[in-house]
């Protein structure tokens, strides 16, 4: 499926980008004691842009949630996240071109039972998909 493909290439893009200090894992954050993020596919509108050769634009937005013991940290590596992002192009492993934009900055969602906190920020990516 494309759009896993899209999420973890993306992902794996911040990932190196950045040098984070864990992985981001694509749907959730299986280590429920440590620091972490994820990527999540938002749902999308069906209206794309077909062109006559048969290649449609797509535009797809993605969620990073990141979760910290220390809240500042949580919130910090998701603005360094929306700010890499924003404005970038990605070539994925298929040859497609992503074109990333920031939707959000880091929003908070909670602290949970066990102290971490939980941010999550938005991005944009188009990209041409035959």
């Amino acid at each position: 499926m494309i759009q896993s493909k899209i999420a973890e290439t993306i992902s794996a893009w911040v990932e190196t980008a950045l040098e984070l200090p864990f992985t981001i894992f694509c749907d959730l954050i299986p280590d429920e004691d440590a620091d972490g993020a994820c990527i999540r596919h938002d749902p999308t509108p069906a209206a794309e842009k077909r062109f006559i050769d048969g290649t449609r634009e797509v535009s797809w937005n993605f969620t990073f949630f990141t979760r910290c013991k220390d809240a500042e940290d949580a919130r910090e590596y998701g603005k360094q996240i929306v700010d890499k992002l924003d404005g970038a192009t990605i070539e994925s492993t298929e040859n497609i071109e992503i074109d990333c934009e920031a939707v959000t900055l880091p929003q908070f969602i909670e602290t949970d039972a066990k102290g971490f906190t939980t941010y999550s920020q938005s991005v944009k990516c188009t990209f041409l998909e035959e």
